[in-house]
């Protein structure tokens, strides 16, 4: 009989041993302010001519659309409005038209394709002289041309005028 008390003892110390603990306050650790938002540091921002040249934005397009009936229900009609419609998505811009240094024995020389222009071979150069030429001389000539128009009919209309009623009906 000596044994059951024991047990009940044990039972009643495991017992209250895990009421106490889960009862046990726990002291709150002081909570961490949280860091200030980053403050912008000067040059690491794009401005947006350089950001194109990084990375390229998306491409929306807007287009009108007028009254219409649903198509999936004709008591149904839409009013007019707009539709917004994504083109393309942005992207990375991988291949940016940057400066490429180009070696010229002990001097280097920038070369940037984008801003400077095609160099003309010499034969292609002398055509375009020729055109301009021909181009300016028959410019001269539609002025000399008008000029002796502008005189014919001056002369026409004073002929018109000089002549009597009865010889401009054709009879002498």
């Amino acid at each position: 009989m000596r044994q059951k008390p024991t047990r009940l003892v044990s039972v009643l110390g495991v017992l209250v041993l895990l009421l106490g603990s889960g009862c046990a306050t726990t002291k709150k650790k002081p909570s961490v302010a949280e860091a200030p938002p980053p403050v912008p540091v000067s040059g690491t921002d794009l401005d947006q001519t350089n950001v194109e040249k990084v990375r390229s934005g998306e491409t929306l397009k807007a287009y009108p659309i007028g009254r219409y009936v649903d198509p999936n229900d004709a008591n149904v009609m839409h009013e007019s409005h707009v539709v917004y419609r994504k083109e393309a998505s942005a992207s990375w811009n991988l291949a940016p038209n940057a400066p490429t240094v180009v070696p010229l024995g002990p001097v280097l020389a920038v070369s940037d394709g984008a801003t400077q222009p095609n160099p003309l071979p010499a034969e292609l150069e002398q055509k375009v002289a020729e055109q301009n030429q021909l181009m300016a001389a028959l410019i001269e000539q539609n002025e000399a041309l008008a000029a002796e128009l502008g005189k014919l009919g001056k002369e026409l209309t004073d002929l018109r005028g000089r002549a009597t009623p009865g010889e401009t009906k054709g009879g002498k």
